[in-house]
């Protein structure tokens, strides 16, 4: 599928308030899978969605982070400059909460109240079970870096 002739998702761009509806809308204008769907859009979902794009990307809605404040379950989300640091107190192995899970993801941020664009993350390195201190505390940490500020990803 090409994308080439559809608008771009642009770093720093603020797409709404509600990751339910910025999944829905963006899943119909990129061919995003619909089942997705279900992981956002209300309190206590996974606003994770693991290989549902055309690219096989996951797409992330953080919602919590040092941005914004507060924990979101087992782990905490620090964003710098390009990286995202998603610090694992406790390991989980399921489909959506999997800490081997080394998916390329489309990123959103929530940012007083609404969520913003962030670009394309991927993994850096392999996921690494050693705990070690971190901030004060102990845990396991993956760490991204953005490939991309818009998506798609222009083509040169």
């Amino acid at each position: 599928m090409k994308n080439d002739n559809k608008p771009h998702l642009v770093c720093g761009q603020v797409y709404g308030t509600n990751s339910g509806e910025i999944y829905r809308e963006k899943a119909e204008l990129y061919d995003w899978a619909k089942s997705g769907e279900a992981h956002f859009g209300r309190r206590g979902r996974s606003l994770y969605a693991r290989n549902v794009t055309p690219e096989g990307y996951g797409v992330w809605c953080i919602a919590h982070s040092n941005l914004e404040g507060g924990i979101g379950g087992s782990w905490e989300n620090f964003i710098y400059d390009d990286t995202i640091e998603e610090f694992w107190k406790k390991l989980t192995f399921d489909y959506l909460h999997d800490f081997y899970d080394t998916t390329t993801r489309i990123v959103f941020v929530k940012k007083n109240g609404a969520y913003e664009f962030l670009g394309i993350y991927e993994l850096i390195g392999e996921p690494n079970l050693e705990k070690r201190e971190w901030y004060g505390k102990y845990g396991c940490v993956k760490v991204y870096r953005r490939i991309s500020k818009c998506y798609p990803i222009i083509s040169k």
